[in-house]
């Protein structure tokens, strides 16, 4: 099983061994990303991922690995990272894992949950205004404080508060 991922640079030609996670499309992009992946054991592989590098965790809750691109939403299986199923042009900026392994997404104006293995286990998380312009900041305990305008009021930045427990939104 992984245990562990990270974020690196193109590796040396057989640094690695490596897997490439690529889906044949036509508007694909020309940008690759490198996540080094560590299993219990210690042994180490890279994985090759189409376009350019958003952010990775993995869930032990769910039993996966999200790996996030520009071109794509990779969801691999913690096991195996074997690739279980995938989005294509995702509109997500960023994702997270909570304290308790759920694993959100964000698209700068709208909070969204994976529920299970699958691109159709995403649902959104009510948030009590319209944001623009929505970011992670910083957990707090159980608490994850992200920042964001309100649509159509530019002027000033508000603090939204996720509960990670009760998956409930409120504005600071």
């Amino acid at each position: 099983m992984i245990c562990d991922l990270s974020h690196i640079e193109q590796p040396y030609s057989g640094e690695y061994e490596e897997k490439i996670y690529d889906i044949n499309s036509s508007w694909n992009s020309g940008d690759w990303s490198w996540i080094l992946f560590e299993k219990e054991d210690g042994h180490c592989f890279c994985g090759e991922f189409r376009g350019k590098y958003r952010g990775a965790v993995l869930s032990e809750k769910l039993a996966v690995i999200i790996v996030l691109t520009s071109d794509y939403l990779f969801i691999l299986d913690l096991g195996t990272a074997k690739l279980l199923d995938y989005k294509q042009q995702p509109s997500y900026i960023e994702i997270t894992r909570t304290p308790l392994g759920d694993i959100l997404l964000n698209d700068e104006s709208n909070l969204n949950i994976l529920k299970n293995q699958t691109v159709a286990g995403i649902d959104s998380i009510p948030l009590p205004i319209h944001p623009d312009f929505l970011k992670f900041e910083k957990y707090d305990g159980a608490s994850l404080l992200m920042s964001c305008e309100e649509s159509g009021d530019w002027e000033r930045e508000i603090t939204l508060i996720l509960d990670c427990n009760s998956l409930t939104v409120k504005k600071l």
